[in-house]
């Protein structure tokens, strides 16, 4: 029961600190996937119309 509390413990202020430390990362996160998956469309199109 002890090392249960011990991990849970580890876990949350794991949880906690990545929370703390990576506040302003999701939204950077979320641009940079957003711009990825633009610049992977736009070279799909281009492909496609390359091999007409």
């Amino acid at each position: 029961m002890g090392y249960k509390l011990l991990g849970f413990a580890v876990w949350q202020g794991g949880k906690w600190y990545a929370r703390r430390r990576l506040r302003g990362a999701r939204r950077k996160l979320v641009i940079a996937g957003l711009s990825a998956a633009g610049v992977l469309g736009i070279l799909a199109a281009l492909r496609q119309t390359a091999d007409r």
